[in-house]
């Protein structure tokens, strides 16, 4: 638990506005030093970060080389289990009143439509409760199981929930030991945004999964489009420049510590 939170904490220095924030912090105290030009450099680059990673042609640059990889398929090939990774649901936290989805929602929204068309007879969701992140009651799992059941009608008995998971590798390796603990052949298709399926594919293949990939959620259209208006910032922008380099940052800690 711990290094999730120091592996979270120091990733904010990396990222575009952690970055800027971390330069302006230290262009003041150059300033207080009486380094003007010191302080005044640091500053020009943190404008520079922000402004390039809020503009379309490198959040679009930094998504596609993601994307890119894996292609939505018209028909996804039979397998015994559709594995699901959370991250699409919003939990039933006060004020809501039921469970909803985010921008990932298409994840949710994939898997029931592929369990419908009968590529699969059986869902597997995998995600437990990212209470470093935020304090909810209750798993990722459970509330995607929720929104599958209450708007889709999918029967219970054909979903599994692993609740213990905090990221992409534990999300591959307990799955595993439940598919495993029930005898279940580790064939699956695997159901994730688009950004995340390199190193979510890459993790389940490495654990012995044979993987068949089911991207949804694709941030960047194609063809891309070319406009003047792209090259204004934009704080939406910027998220997604930001998911890429999380994802990039992701595949290179994983090679690191070998889990892809």
């Amino acid at each position: 638990m711990y290094f999730s939170y120091l592996s979270n904490f120091l990733a904010l220095l990396f990222y575009p506005l952690g970055f800027a924030v971390a330069c302006i912090a230290a262009g003041a105290v150059a300033v207080m030093m009486r380094r003007r030009k010191t302080g005044l450099s640091l500053c020009i680059a943190a404008g520079t970060v922000l402004y390039c990673f809020s503009t379309d042609p490198v959040s679009y640059l930094l998504v596609r080389s993601l994307e890119s990889r894996y292609s939505p398929i018209p028909r996804v090939a039979p397998a015994p289990s559709i594995v699901l990774l959370t991250g699409g649901e919003v939990q039933r936290m006060p004020p809501r009143l039921y469970d909803e989805i985010n921008a990932a929602g298409d994840r949710i929204l994939y898997t029931a439509r592929l369990f419908k068309q009968g590529t699969a007879p059986r869902i597997v969701i995998t995600g437990g409760n990212l209470d470093f992140i935020r304090t909810t009651k209750g798993s990722q799992a459970e509330a995607s199981s929720r929104l599958l059941r209450e708007l889709f009608g999918i029967d219970s008995t054909r979903i599994l929930l692993e609740t213990k998971s905090r990221n992409t590798y534990e999300n591959g390796l307990y799955t595993k030991k439940l598919l495993d603990s029930m005898h279940l052949p580790l064939n699956i298709i695997l159901v994730t945004s688009a950004m995340h399926m390199p190193r979510a594919a890459a993790v389940f293949t490495r654990l012995g999964f044979t993987v068949e990939p089911a991207p949804t959620n694709y941030l960047a259209d194609v063809p891309h489009q070319r406009k003047f208006i792209a090259h204004l910032p934009s704080a939406s922008t910027l998220v997604n420049s930001t998911t890429a380099l999380h994802e990039w940052y992701g595949i290179a800690a994983y090679r690191i510590l070998g889990r892809v």
